[in-house]
């Protein structure tokens, strides 16, 4: 399973971004803290790119209300939380705390800071793949984080006939590097240990208004 999949809570954002796996699409949720509407924001188009902060990585498990999120993590390399086995379950009997993770993004595109969390499997695996990808480059022994772009979706389906199911991976590209920034807050996860010297990179204060992404 994706990040091997107790408890810690990362600063509460009312901006967030949502991935649609069942469409395939990557929305901005946009906020009115006066009238306390929400407008989702479909992104998807042009292809976004994004800083991504695995330096605030978490995962465990999630659910998902009316009522707002709960959440139950770790930052990631830190031994996993178990899976909450509360009374309730969902429609097909499913524990509502399900595998997620959780991370903080900037972007233009995102209209800045942003973090986006996610229960469906094929967005973990993306995520993980994704994880595990950069860990192994120079730039985050450095203390870098990966700019990646939303290239394109993957189709997956599952089941037969009238059971057919289809949920759409997102494929997500490292397509630069960049400084982790301190308004992304408190890093829980530590850069990869290089296996070559490499000269840490240095640090910022705050995020730049020429950011290229």
């Amino acid at each position: 399973m994706a990040f091997g999949l107790n408890v810690t809570k990362m600063g509460d954002f009312a901006d967030v971004i949502k991935y649609d796996a069942r469409a395939g699409r990557l929305f901005r949720i946009d906020y009115d803290p006066g009238t306390k509407d929400k407008e989702a924001v479909d992104i998807t188009s042009p292809p976004p790119s994004f800083a991504i902060d695995f330096g605030s990585l978490e995962v465990g498990y999630a659910k998902y209300t009316s009522q707002g999120p709960s959440y139950v993590m770790v930052p990631v390399g830190q031994p996993l939380p178990e899976q909450p086995a509360e009374a309730e379950r969902d429609e097909n009997a499913k524990l509502t705390f399900r595998p997620a993770f959780r991370v903080r993004l900037y972007g233009k595109r995102l209209d800045g800071l942003r973090e986006w969390s996610s229960t469906a499997s094929c967005v973990l695996e993306a995520l993980d793949d994704l994880y595990q990808r950069s860990q192994a480059a120079p730039e985050a022994a450095a203390g870098q984080i990966p700019v990646v772009e939303l290239t394109r979706t993957i189709p997956i389906t599952s089941g037969k006939g009238a059971r057919a199911n289809t949920v759409y991976a997102p494929v997500l590209t490292v397509v630069g590097w960049t400084d982790r920034v301190s308004a992304m807050g408190e890093q829980t996860v530590p850069p990869p240990t290089p296996e070559l010297k490499v000269v840490a990179s240095s640090t910022k204060d705050e995020l730049d208004d020429d950011i290229p992404f």
